[in-house]
């Protein structure tokens, strides 16, 4: 008897766990059908675009209206996005369920200009990133690096020199950043990358300043502020960061 209870109660066990199998199952499979029918790809909106329309970016994106909003591939967007619009830095694509699918797009920031060995001008952002070929006039709104020379430029890419002289672009970049960062790109006229030890930029057409090619540049900027702010408006010299006491020379 005892026997047979226990067989009957191992057989109910047994019993529930596959109704609980089974219901599980058919939630899942309603979820899953429910997202399919109801979860659509209606409405696609873009946001943080200046340089580019809404119709250059859709174009690009080239998002499938009607498709499930939930397999929709952000990531796939992102990149024919950043492969078609060179001065996309970033994209995040939003899901806004039920129906729209968000585009918020952080342009790149035009700062500097390199040369090609061809001779070519290439605008670059702060991180190196080729934006596009310009010509001497417009050129001329940037700041002009001088002493580095572009390897096989391609719009859209990160810039590439001969590798003796990768330590002098990583410096400059690593400028630039500062120089972003501290809100004065338009005050550097022209950076000097040519030597492997140390980096030299003028500001305001009238400072030459140097810099060690692997120095704290941020804090190195916030001392050429200091030193600035206690020169006349028309003085002319020389400042050298490259020590931790700051060599000021005037040529007037």
């Amino acid at each position: 008897m005892a026997k047979k209870q226990r067989e009957k109660k191992q057989k109910g066990r047994r019993n529930s766990l596959l109704y609980t199998i089974v219901t599980c199952l058919l939630i899942v499979v309603s979820v899953v059908g429910a997202c399919t029918v109801f979860f659509r790809v209606e409405f696609v909106s873009v946001e943080g675009n200046e340089r580019y329309s809404e119709e250059q970016v859709l174009s690009v994106a080239d998002v499938e209206l009607g498709a499930n909003l939930i397999l929709t591939p952000g990531e796939q967007i992102a990149q024919r996005i950043y492969k078609g619009l060179s001065y996309v830095n970033h994209v995040d694509v939003q899901k806004r369920f039920p129906t729209t699918l968000k585009l918020v797009l952080t342009e790149s920031v035009p700062v500097a200009v390199m040369s090609s060995g061809d001779g070519a001008e290439w605008v670059i952002d702060s991180q190196g990133k080729l934006l596009e070929k310009v010509d001497d006039t417009l050129a001329l709104e940037y700041i002009d690096v001088e002493g580095l020379t572009l390897e096989n430029p391609q719009q859209g890419q990160q810039a590439q020199v001969p590798q003796e002289n990768g330590d002098q672009l990583a410096g400059l970049l690593k400028l630039l950043q500062a120089i972003e960062s501290r809100g004065i790109v338009d005050k550097i006229s022209e950076i000097d990358a040519s030597s492997r030890t140390e980096v030299v930029f003028f500001y305001e057409d009238r400072l030459k300043v140097k810099i060690l090619n692997n120095a704290d540049f941020e804090r190195k900027i916030r001392i050429l502020e200091a030193i600035v702010a206690t020169l006349g408006a028309n003085e002319r010299g020389t400042i050298d960061l490259k020590t931790d006491t700051p060599i000021a020379s005037s040529d007037m």
